[in-house]
Order: structure tokens, then sequence, then C-alpha cells
């Protein structure tokens, strides 16, 4: 019944971990005292004045007895307080009643329909998106505090707590999207970006060190099978695996490893495969297939950050320097890898006067072809 009444009203459940959970064999209504006008401080009496979350503030036996003495018929056995088998276990979050009354917050502003149901559990205690209505910097009109730390309780670093004898505290995504589902790990980019003060409520530095040092890589990171589909991700550079990675070393090693990989680079014939194996599909550095999609002259212009996870610069100085030496030695082909009409265009011009020393790397210094006019 009180399941159906949440979902009915729109409330959803608090946190089982903020709240752990209770055991109440009592029999009580709320509704028909709050039917009776009775105000809340009159049975809940040091609510007013209590700055703890872990304040006892059930009623005692003298309070109830205000209402319904000992030898009437229709008197409790007992205070809810003092029955045995009540589990009522202090909430993993700061709570200050005091503070909420003085600025003359209402009882059921927190506690939700309280007129509407017998026994109250922590089904009618405050849920993070209710607390967000005052304690969101950003849109909240009472303007309450919104660092975590003002109800969360935190360790010593002053990082939030998320480890309970009830559970792991993650969060809900209702402020920032920032649910931690299985799939987090992949897009927590877009969040991290836009407030990286706000990761850092629960998480240090060296946390995300683990991951992003570029050394120590999770091995749980990528799904099942990965090896055999992470070409298609490499070809689009998405996500990119540089960003954990370090390209020329890590695929290179493994690919090497396989045997999946070119000649070693600055070596003849450096696209051709070790053995069976072969990276690029056939006629990939063929001058004559220049204008096929599949070859490396449109891969190179589209991506060449692609290229140098595996080659080094002689690679391509093999076939695109009129330079000997910078080739290699002497015999080798020179390809003109520049667009046609660039020697004596404003971009050829603006590139040997910003840095002489890059056109040097493929032309030698009497080489005609080394001057833009």
């Amino acid at each position: 019944m009180i399941a159906l009444l949440i979902v009915t009203l729109g409330f959803a459940a608090p946190s089982e971990v903020i709240f752990p959970a209770q055991q109440l064999p009592v029999n009580f209504s709320h509704a028909k005292h709050l039917a009776k006008k009775i105000e809340c401080d009159f049975c809940h009496e040091r609510a007013p004045s209590s700055t703890k979350s872990a304040d006892n503030l059930i009623p005692t036996r003298d309070v109830c007895e205000t209402c319904h003495p000992a030898n009437r018929h229709d008197a409790p056995a007992a205070s809810m307080a003092e029955l045995e088998h009540v589990v009522m276990p202090a909430p993993n979050l700061k709570f200050d009643h005091a503070a909420h009354v003085g600025k003359g917050v209402a009882c059921t502003r927190c506690h939700n329909a309280l007129d509407r149901i017998d026994l109250a559990t922590r089904n009618q205690l405050p849920t993070m998106s209710l607390c967000l209505q005052c304690h969101d910097s950003r849109r909240a009109p009472l303007h309450g505090p919104s660092r975590c730390a003002t109800c969360h309780v935190t360790r010593p670093d002053n990082t939030v707590e998320t480890e309970y004898a009830s559970g792991v505290l993650i969060p809900s995504g209702v402020l920032r999207g920032d649910a931690h589902t299985p799939d987090f790990r992949t897009h927590h980019s877009s969040v991290a970006a836009n407030d990286e003060k706000y990761c850092a409520n629960c998480h240090r530095q060296d946390f995300c060190l683990s991951c992003h040092n570029g050394v120590v890589k999770p091995l749980d990171f990528h799904g099942n099978d990965y090896i055999s589909r992470h070409p298609i991700d490499a070809r689009k550079d998405s996500p990119r695996c540089d960003g954990c990675h370090r390209a020329q070393s890590f695929c290179l090693g493994c690919h090497e490893r396989l045997g999946v990989v070119d000649i070693r680079t600055g070596v003849d014939g450096a696209f051709a495969p070790i053995g069976s194996k072969r990276f690029h599909p056939p006629g990939w550095s063929d001058p004559v297939a220049a204008g096929d999609a599949n070859h490396h002259k449109w891969q190179a212009e589209r991506n060449i950050k692609q290229c140098v996870g595996c080659h080094r610069q002689e690679t391509c100085l093999q076939c695109h320097a009129t330079n000997a030496s910078a080739a290699g030695g002497a015999g080798k082909m020179w390809v003109n890898p520049h667009p046609p009409g660039f020697r004596g265009s404003p971009r050829c011009e603006s590139l040997a006067d910003r840095n002489v020393r890059v056109c040097l790397r493929c032309h030698a210094a009497g080489d005609p072809e080394l001057s833009c006019r």
C-alpha cells in the first residue's frame, strides 16, 4: 500500500544506503493525529532544537500519555521508543532540524504525505531530488548551501564517504546527469569536463590518474572480444585511442608480436607485410592506385595521426623525399606529396617563411623545387 502510494503521488523512494532498513512493528496513524490538528512538534518535541540526524526524535512514553493515560483502555502498551523490536538506524547523512525550522521550512515540505498514511517509514524521509529544490545553487529559490558536504558525511580527506554497512553510495544522476551506470566509464568525460570540482567531491586526483596516467590501463574497460572489434574504433578514431594508449608503443608492440604489421619503419619496403598477415589492404602504397579510396594517400590526408601511431617520419621520406640522405640512400622514388599548384602558392610561401627547416626534411639544400618561385 505504501509503495503504491509513493508511485501514485510521484515520490521516489529514498536511498536505502542513506537510510538503512528499519523495523517498525507498531500501530500508529499519522493521518488520524494530523486530522485532529495536532502539530508535529507536540509529539516530536525535540525536533525543533535537533542539530544532528542521529538524534532520537521519537516521542517518549510521557508524551504519548499526555493523550493516552496508562490507566485508560486505549493507552499504548509502551512508547514507540521503548518497544524492543523497533529498529531505526541513524541515517548516513548530516541534517540540522533547528536550521530548517529557523528558516520557516514546514515539516511537510521534507516529510511528504503524512496526512494520507498511517505509519510513517523511511519512505516519508526526503529524497535527494527534494533536497535539491533548495540546495541547488543553479536554480533553487531558497539558495541553500549546494556543497555535497553540507549533507553528506565526509572522510578525513574531505571527500564524500561512499561505503557504508548498508551499501555503496553512488550518484543518482538527478543533479548533473552523472548516474554511475555500467557504461558511465565510457562517457563520464562530458560530466568531468563540465565541472571538475563536482567530481572532486567524491574522487581525489589519484583516482582519475589510476586510469589516465597513460601507463596502467584498466583491463575491464573494453567489452568482451574487443580485440576482434577494435579496428572499427581505431579507424574511426572514436573514442580516441591515444587518450589511454601510447599508440606507437602499445599498438605497434602488439601488432608486431602477432605479425599483423608492416616491416619496421625506416627499413626498405616499409609497407610490405612480415608474413601472411597484413594490416593494410593490397595496393595501399601503389602509386598507380593513388585514386583508390583505400590508398594511403587519402587516409593520410584525412587523419595522419593514425599513420604516426605505427610509422615514423622515415617511412614517408622513402617515397616523398628528393633529399637522398633524408630518404636513407640514393635511388628512392619521389612522389610529390603537395597538391597541384602548390609551388608558387601563398600556402607554400607561408610555410617556407614560418620554418624552412621543415622543407629541408624532404628537399636538399640545392634542390630547385625548394624555392616557391
